[in-house]
């Protein structure tokens, strides 16, 4: 009865560390299939004074052009009519 409980208890002990050891593989090193590779993100400069971004605006160039209807404000579904921004543009 005694082998079978130390059995069971090292057996639990070994499921936990590997269980960890997994997570610590998964939370902590990067992962280039989601882009994570540990460092920041990337800083773009500002459209207009290349400053640090810090938004992106509508350019008012899509052909396609749609307007919010509470708003009225234009706007486009297609990122490439988006650039960045500093805060004081």
């Amino acid at each position: 009865m005694r082998s079978s409980l130390t059995t069971l208890v090292v057996l639990v002990t070994v499921i936990h560390v590997a269980a960890f050891a997994v997570w610590a593989a998964i939370r902590l090193w990067p992962d280039k299939a989601r882009g994570r590779a540990g460092q920041g993100a990337a800083i773009r400069p500002c459209a207009v004074c290349r400053e640090p971004a810090t938004h992106l605006a509508y350019d008012g160039l899509d052909p396609d052009e749609r307007h919010d209807p509470h708003t009225g404000r234009a706007y486009s579904t297609n990122m490439a009519y988006y650039q960045p921004l500093c805060a004081a543009h």
